[in-house]
């Protein structure tokens, strides 16, 4: 493999910490009478605790304790909450994966040592690591690479061919600026976010980290974005010709794959397609591998990780499938999983994951 190494992040990764410190931070607070809140504590998340009380002191001023006995004890208390943490889900095999693969684990957290130590107790993993490293005392914390630079030297092993897991933008900006190939899980409060536009990997859970995301990852080959997934959007046109015209010549859409009957289009990055249909006010099917499926549907295009997600979803709650999942133009350019399903009301679906995402638009050769 190209990548060498895996570094895990800790907080709000191997364990879901990120509510204690929520609540250790809020005491603080309320014993300052600083009048924080969730955001503010949010706007800090992944930077190292003496770091954040040295801003509330520049904020809002108090007397009494330094920042360092503030920070300190914010640590103490949530070394009392974490005693009784748990990895999260996914954690465990994402670990057992990248070690299987040969790659060597490390740690790199902005958390103290002694919170790392304890917590990393509590979940069972304090003999997992080959090197664990606390930025507590680095010149410079997250979102700066010192921390994992840092770790990396400890390692011994070049920074870019070193796989880093992180949950905070704040963590994965000091991942990517020690050029690192980054993978993130986001909290779920913060499905949606643009933030994480420019790592390689945004995954919701460290259960959708597989053999095929490493691969993929070790090869540079690129995955969407789950924050911001493109659009899949099929429809019907009376003149092929023209919509080549109209999409591709006016609008500027650079074409995809094509057949007789339907052609690809690129429309800033989503990929809708034009299908032929002489009567199209009228419902029409096209043949997808032997399925009749609405020549009008929408969806996105999602990870396999997600994709094999959403899968189970809708068999668990017994959706039926237009078109079961499959894969479709295996060892070929383009080849992808689908899915078609139909809402309630009838609206038909389709949900791709691409084995290439570079190739949601590739032509046969």
């Amino acid at each position: 493999m190209r990548l060498e190494a895996a570094i895990f992040d800790m907080d709000g990764l191997l364990l879901e910490s990120e509510s204690h410190w929520r609540r250790a931070e809020q005491e603080a607070s309320d014993r300052l009478g600083l009048g924080l809140t969730t955001a503010d504590f949010e706007a800090t998340m992944g930077h190292r605790m003496h770091d954040v009380a040295k801003l509330w002191f520049d904020v809002h001023p108090w007397e009494g304790p330094t920042t360092d006995e503030v920070a300190d004890q914010v640590i103490d208390r949530l070394i009392e909450l974490m005693d009784t943490a748990v990895p999260l889900p996914g954690v465990l095999q994402a670990i057992e994966m990248v070690e299987a693969a040969g790659l060597r684990l490390a740690l790199c957290s902005s958390s103290s040592r002694r919170l790392i130590d304890a917590a990393l107790q509590a979940i069972g993993l304090a003999d997992v690591f080959e090197v664990v490293h606390s930025a507590e005392n680095d010149e410079y914390g997250k979102p700066h690479p010192m921390p994992y630079l840092t770790t990396a030297s400890e390692l011994g092993v070049n920074p870019r061919r070193c796989l880093a897991f992180e949950d905070s933008v704040a963590g994965c900006v000091s991942a990517k600026g020690a050029e690192m190939v980054v993978v993130a899980v986001p909290d779920p409060a913060a499905k949606g976010t643009t933030l994480f536009g420019f790592v390689d990997v945004v995954l919701e859970s460290l259960t959708q980290f597989d053999v095929d995301v490493l691969g993929a990852v070790d090869a540079g080959v690129t995955q969407p974005i789950l924050s911001r997934p493109r659009f899949h959007l099929a429809f019907g046109v009376d003149d092929l010709e023209a919509a080549r015209t109209f999409y591709g010549g006016i609008l500027g859409c650079p074409e995809g794959r094509s057949a007789d009957t339907w052609v690809d289009f690129d429309l800033w990055g989503h990929q809708i397609v034009a299908h032929f249909d002489p009567d199209r006010y009228a419902p029409a099917t096209n043949d997808v591998d032997g399925h009749a499926v609405p020549a009008s549907h929408f969806g996105v295009l999602l990870t396999a990780g997600a994709w094999r997600d959403l899968a189970h979803r809708l068999g668990q709650a017994d959706v039926p499938f237009l078109m079961e999942p499959t894969t479709r133009f295996a060892g070929l350019p383009g080849e992808q999983h689908t899915m078609f399903v139909q809402d309630p009301a009838g609206n038909a679906l389709e949900f791709k994951a691409f084995a290439d995402d570079r190739q949601v638009f590739a032509r046969s050769a």
